[in-house]
């Protein structure tokens, strides 16, 4: 999660690195269970390392199982080549379609300027259906 802050492309801005820790993430998890909300996370481990490589998840909501939010795909720089955000999005997909069969819409974002995930999303079925700009002041 803190890589999300880093290594993923945003153009010009900049948000600077957040901090993920054990106990950030288990606050994360139950404030998303309080809410009604589950993440179906796939994730790549490499075995030498122990590390996690790679990583995806989708966002449902409780009573709203049509539409799905498609949350974070990342390959951590070390890892990038191997085509892993293909494969964690993919099986991801694959687990949604046989865990939650009425889910009809993934909602997915990425920044213009991440070439690659916005092509891994082409192939994968996604198509635009709207644009999103950000504008960042620096004091």
């Amino acid at each position: 999660m803190t890589r999300m802050s880093t290594d993923v492309p945003q153009g010009e801005l900049d948000f600077g690195e957040e901090t993920w820790d054990a106990e950030r993430v288990r606050v994360y998890l139950a404030d998303r269970a309080d809410s009604g909300q589950r993440l179906l996370v796939t994730v790549v481990e490499h075995v030498p390392s122990g590390e996690v490589a790679a990583g995806t998840s989708f966002l449902l909501v409780d009573g709203k199982p049509a539409f799905v939010f498609q949350e974070e795909t990342i390959a951590l720089k070390a890892h990038r080549g191997h085509r892993l955000g293909m494969l964690v999005k993919a099986v991801n997909l694959r687990e949604l379609a046989g865990r939650y069969p009425q889910t009809e819409r993934v909602h997915t974002f990425n920044a213009e300027e991440n070439a690659h995930m916005l092509g891994i999303n082409v192939a994968l079925g996604f198509r635009p259906s709207g644009a999103e700009a950000a504008l960042q002041k620096k004091l």
